[in-house]
């Protein structure tokens, strides 16, 4: 019955080191016998939100505020997660004698688990303002979607934290943010494509638009910001916005349009107005490349009669001075080709 139980706890522990997301990784300290990675908490700040809180707001002061974390601190959490890792992974491949000691070899893990999660949330909460700030292109959609994006932007973040690795060099705000920049622009992308949400510009981009374009056509050069504002009557700094905005909007995929669809008073659709009638039917020409396939096929005396008969239209006086060949004699060879010609068009197309 022990050992069943010392199973059990094994097991368990197995679990535990199997189901963690995050890579092996061990740094040089880790060797060292007394070493144990530092807890790496800052105080948080909690601020209660009202009805007038829009979502990003609700979003930044979640579950608490800290300040942005210094290198020195992001890689003490990553520190405390691994070396907290390890320890569980190396616990599930002991071989426990008793119960009691699988038994506290668990809870040990468990309280390493809650380390891990602890730090996790440590270095979420630290870089939501960096999802905020990759998020701005995408406010003119409106508030209705921002919900959306942060919880898109938010599993990007939490999935970058279990992906990162800290021994490759790269700094972890770098790695985060284009793991987000990323996810944001598929997730947009996406939504753009399926028609969820409308594609109009607000009135204020419309009027950024308009005095930008208008400044081009007259004055051919690139409006200042300062020059819109003075025009549009806004602040600079939300000119600047807006027309990062108009750029998003401007690389937006345009979205499918009926051939079908009715634009002209007279009832006239898409496909009257882009039909290209030089172009050849596409039976008829897949017809002319068949059977010049044939002659392709013909000898090259029967091939070069055929040309000069029905491509350059010459006589059969004309082909048989040129050929110096008597007027019956192309007769001969063109009505043989001809005949060649039809039994190789009869011919089922072969299965290569």
């Amino acid at each position: 019955m022990v050992g069943k139980n010392a199973q059990e706890y094994q097991a368990e522990l197995k679990a535990l080191a199997d189901g963690l997301p995050f890579p092996a990784v061990e740094f040089p300290d880790f060797k060292r016998k007394d070493y144990e990675a530092p807890s790496v908490r800052q105080p948080r700040t909690f601020v209660r939100a009202d009805s007038s809180t829009q979502a990003v707001g609700r979003f930044l002061i979640e579950r608490g505020t800290v300040d942005l974390l210094q290198p020195e601190q992001t890689a003490g959490l990553f520190a405390e997660i691994y070396w907290c890792c390890l320890q569980v992974r190396q616990a599930s491949r002991r071989r426990y004698k008793s119960a009691a000691a699988a038994r506290e070899a668990l809870v040990g893990a468990r309280r390493l688990i809650s380390r891990i999660e602890a730090a996790e949330e440590e270095l979420f909460i630290a870089n939501r303002r960096m999802i905020v700030n990759c998020l701005k292109p995408y406010y003119w959609i409106g508030q209705m979607w921002l919900a959306d994006f942060l919880q898109e932007a938010s599993k990007a973040l939490a999935n970058a934290v279990r992906r990162f690795d800290a021994t490759r060099g790269t700094p972890f705000y770098a790695y985060s943010q284009r793991a987000v920049q990323n996810r944001l622009r598929n997730f947009f992308r996406d939504h753009v494509r399926a028609g969820s949400f409308g594609i109009r510009p607000s009135r204020e981009m419309q009027l950024v638009k308009n005095i930008v374009d208008t400044w081009k056509r007259d004055y051919e050069e690139e409006p200042s910001d300062e020059v819109v504002a003075k025009i549009a009557d806004i602040p600079v700094e939300r000119v600047n916005k807006v027309r990062a905005y108009i750029s998003q909007w401007a690389r937006m995929p345009v979205p499918p349009v009926s051939l079908d669809a009715l634009f002209t008073e007279d009832g006239g659709n898409l496909h009257e107005v882009v039909e290209d009638t030089q172009a050849p039917d596409a039976m008829h020409a897949a017809e002319v490349a068949e059977v010049w396939q044939a002659i392709d096929s013909l000898p090259e005396r029967s091939r070069h009669i055929m040309k000069l008969r029905f491509v350059e239209g010459r006589t059969l006086e004309e082909t048989g001075k040129l050929l110096k060949l008597t007027r019956a004699r192309i007769k001969q060879i063109q009505d043989g080709a001809l005949k060649k010609l039809r039994q190789i068009l009869k011919e089922p197309p072969r299965d290569d």
